[in-house]
């Protein structure tokens, strides 16, 4: 019987798999990633993110992530949203 290896919340023995997949098939490792993003009105945008395409095929996500930006008002916007830079810098300490 073997115990679950979980690393700070990380599944260690299925991120092994996944390496392990790759290895034997490296096709699985492309991965396409995509978001659809739609102006509302100044510096205000929404970006709707459902699926991607990973491991050879569409994923969808188990639900729509939405994302808004914006500006804030000493920018010229509306403070909506975390503004673009904001959002990558969250991308970036990910």
């Amino acid at each position: 019987m073997s115990e679950e290896k979980i690393i700070n919340g990380v599944d260690v023995e299925a991120v092994e798999g996944l390496i392990n997949a790759v290895k034997e098939k490296p096709d699985l490792a492309e991965s396409k990633f995509r978001a659809n993003n739609e102006w509302i009105d100044g510096g205000h945008n929404r970006t709707t993110i459902t699926g991607f395409y990973g491991a050879g095929q569409e994923i969808l996500h188990t639900q729509p992530f939405v994302l808004d930006a914006d500006e804030p008002p000493i920018l010229a916007g509306q403070d909506r949203g975390a503004n673009p830079v904001e959002h990558l810098l969250n991308a970036l300490a990910t």
